[in-house]
């Protein structure tokens, strides 16, 4: 299934990266003008303009004027023809008395359908580009007259090649850098939708929520603002009472991301705290991740130990320093952690911690990674999957959603964490 890309999601990928295509923008400008210093090369052109021309007595009769006309084409023909041809390039040099290797071309092309030629010469000597493009005239008209003797056509030079203006190095390179930074933007360009096309990570709430037929119960910027968070977390409590009822259990999920379900936890415990609820915090998470710390919660006898001795959830946990929450760690598993969660005992003391809290928000480990969570999934009121923005592969949400619901969780919705 592809995933559908916002023109506001490339925007904001593109922003966030600028950086980075700034700095191929500018390497490639960089590149393409020193490499343009490097081989720049000064080729100067120079232009004559010819007229091959005849004289008709004004008595001739049409046919000797249309057949002189066609001799006169015949000749214009053939200067055109001549001009590039290393014969003439040669007599030209030694002509106007330059080095050879200085007259790189002789170029002729015709203006329109008249009788007029443009003879233009390239050289790197500026200083007798002018001198070579009259000689280059001059060697024609006399090749021309050798070879077509009568009847009598001239060819006169109308225009005076001038000398043209010197060429710098710095525009050169300047017009490179140019052309670099286009090439530049446009390979930032390609590369950036390139990847955009190939990330399959889950970055559109709203397009998960429609294809997977699950509500988006939050979501979280990266760096949004404390009273940002605050009202999303209000949101998402009131999602929460609504989809799990005044009170009940939570199991929270994450799905292949860097970042647990661990603070979303958090969040969501202390805004249910707020509105005057009682909030058991349930770390069931055996994958070493803990709240404990961020909680300002004491060492807590432990999910593990209170399974195996009866505790109830209320003996068991202990205060933190937010008023209404208790926590209780998961301890040290005594062999799979995956066979505990799915114990008749783990459901009841689920059950048990719901009659003595308001909430219960237990906190399993990525189910990407652990079958816990599976075996977990029918033993709470509802599920709520954590996605991080960017990280989680559509993939596998999908693969994980289809795994819980065939487990028997009651898929609450899912909140998008981390949002750029």
């Amino acid at each position: 299934m592809e995933l559908y890309v916002s023109f506001s999601e490339i925007f904001r990928f593109f922003k966030r990266h600028l950086w980075k295509f700034a700095v191929v923008v500018v390497a490639c400008g960089v590149v393409f003008g020193f490499l343009s210093l490097k081989t720049f090369k000064r080729e100067y052109t120079a232009t004559s303009t010819i007229l091959v021309a005849c004289t008709i007595d004004d008595n001739a009769s049409p046919d000797y004027s249309n057949q002189y006309a066609s001799m006169q084409n015949v000749r214009l023909q053939a200067a055109i023809a001549m001009a590039p041809s290393e014969d003439l390039r040669l007599k030209v040099a030694e002509r106007a008395g330059v080095d050879e290797e200085s007259l790189h071309s002789i170029e002729a092309k015709q203006i329109g359908s008249s009788t007029l030629v443009d003879l233009t010469i390239s050289t790197d000597d500026r200083e007798n580009a002018a001198l070579m493009a009259d000689s280059a005239a001059e060697q024609i008209a006399e090749e021309i007259a050798a070879i077509y003797p009568t009847p009598p056509i001239q060819i006169h030079i109308i225009t005076h090649a001038e000398t043209p203006d010197e060429l710098s190095a710095r525009s050169s390179a300047i017009k490179s850098g140019i052309l670099g930074v286009v090439f530049g933007v446009i390979i930032s360009l390609c590369v950036g939708i390139a990847m955009i096309l190939l990330d399959h990570t889950i970055r559109n709430a709203t397009y998960v929520s429609k294809s997977l037929q699950m509500p988006c119960l939050g979501s979280f910027a990266l760096k949004a603002e404390e009273e940002e968070c605050r009202d999303e977390f209000r949101r998402l409590r009131a999602a929460v009472t609504q989809q799990v009822g005044e009170k009940g259990s939570l199991l929270l999920i994450p799905v292949h991301g860097k970042k647990g379900a661990g603070e979303t936890a958090c969040g969501l415990a202390h805004a249910l705290t707020v509105a005057g609820r009682s909030v058991l915090y349930l770390e069931a998470d055996f994958s070493g991740a803990t709240q404990a710390a961020a909680l300002g919660a004491g060492q807590s006898k432990g999910l593990v130990a209170a399974l195996k001795d009866g505790s109830s959830p209320k003996e068991a946990a202990v205060s933190t320093k937010i008023e209404g929450l208790s926590f209780l760690s998961c301890g040290q598993a005594q062999g799979s952690s995956a066979d505990l969660l799915a114990s008749d005992a783990f459901s009841a003391f689920v059950k048990k911690a719901s009659d003595e809290f308001d909430y219960v928000l237990c906190v399993l480990p990525d189910e990407e990674n652990m079958p816990d969570a599976d075996n977990a999934a029918s033993a709470a009121n509802g599920v709520l999957l954590v996605a991080e923005y960017g990280v989680t592969p559509f993939r596998d949400f999908e693969e994980s959603l289809t795994r819980l619901r065939t487990a028997g969780g009651k898929i609450s919705g899912f909140v998008l964490n981390g949002v750029r």
